[in-house]
């Protein structure tokens, strides 16, 4: 399952992606409710914990810069998040370092680049 979050910034991009799993017939759930804003420190262990809790659990996490969510999420044992800009970096973050949580820019709302990341 992939575990969706994001804190005021990154709503718009979660829209995406939760449209883009849709559409693609994959599970998911986001573990906020409906105009929820969460503050990273509280956003990141709802998403973290039940990565961790699974290893076929995978993880999106949205801020403005997505950098917070990617500091946030490293701290964690078990979890390997990667800040993917492009495709390629999606992809070779998963290849190559294992990756378990993918984090996005909320900020970058291109939604052509979000459903090929």
């Amino acid at each position: 399952m992939i575990l969706l979050g994001a804190d005021k910034h990154g709503l718009d991009v979660i829209k995406i992606v939760e449209e883009y799993l849709t559409d693609k017939g994959v599970e998911f759930e986001n573990l906020q409710r409906q105009g929820e804003d969460l503050k990273l420190e509280d956003l990141i262990p709802k998403i973290t914990d039940k990565v961790t809790d699974s290893e076929n659990n995978k993880g999106v996490l949205v801020c403005g810069t997505g950098v917070g969510v990617v500091i946030g999420a490293n701290k964690i044992k078990g979890i390997r998040a990667s800040l993917a800009t492009d495709e390629d970096i999606a992809k070779w973050s998963v290849i190559y370092d294992n990756c378990n949580v993918l984090c996005l820019s909320g900020w970058k709302k291109n939604k052509n680049e979000i459903t090929k990341i």
